[in-house]
């Protein structure tokens, strides 16, 4: 999965939070005071550690403001959706079937645009050479950048590509509040906050 969420059932758009996204992690636990400075500790319930990440979007223009927004009231902080960040511990894996044969090309077509293709991501697959990365995903476009040339023969029915995204991971959130301020002439900066949950 690329980093961010997807606004779902308005535009199906993959937004990017600004590199200022943060995460800070609080424990709960139940603490029992026995006296003279004893206690006894005990992590409250299974999932005891609470997740919060702070999320900033900068210069963002009107419509896709409005789509965000509209996104977070439909939610209302009850629906949870996902969300992917950074996480050094984690990688993620998808797929996707080339659509023409690059020659000698830093661009590779897809058959369809995929949004969890994330920049740094290792591509792998049927006559690719080397392990390119990803500089850039050009969706809704079905085209991928790589750092490295690549010639690669479609055969007859495509050849299937692997991009291997590092260092991150998808959890359900939930988003409690949030706030828009008008930063210059049909442009908006959003702040807000997510909180991972747990659901069966």
């Amino acid at each position: 999965m690329a980093i961010g969420f997807t606004v779902t059932n308005i535009t199906d758009k993959k937004v990017i939070p600004d590199k200022t996204l943060s995460r800070q992690q609080t424990p709960r636990v139940r603490i029992q005071k026995f006296g003279d400075g004893y206690e006894q500790r005990l992590a409250e319930g299974i999932n005891n550690i609470v997740d919060n990440f702070t999320i900033t979007l900068v210069n963002r223009a009107k419509a896709e403001a409005d789509d965000i927004l509209a996104f977070f009231e439909t939610k209302a902080g009850v629906t949870a959706f996902e969300f992917t960040y950074p996480d050094t511990n984690s990688t993620s894996v998808t797929t996707a079937t080339l659509a023409s044969s690059p020659s000698n090309s830093l661009t590779i077509a897809l058959t369809a645009a995929n949004l969890d293709i994330s920049v740094g991501a290792t591509l792998t697959g049927g006559g690719v050479d080397g392990t390119p990365k990803v500089t850039e995903n050009q969706a809704p476009n079905a085209v991928i950048i790589v750092d490295t040339a690549q010639t690669i023969n479609t055969g007859s029915d495509g050849t299937a590509l692997t991009f291997t995204n590092p260092n991150e991971r998808t959890v359900k959130v939930v988003c409690e509040e949030w706030s828009v301020a008008y930063a210059n002439s049909g442009f908006y900066n959003i702040q807000t906050a997510f909180r991972r949950v747990y659901e069966p």
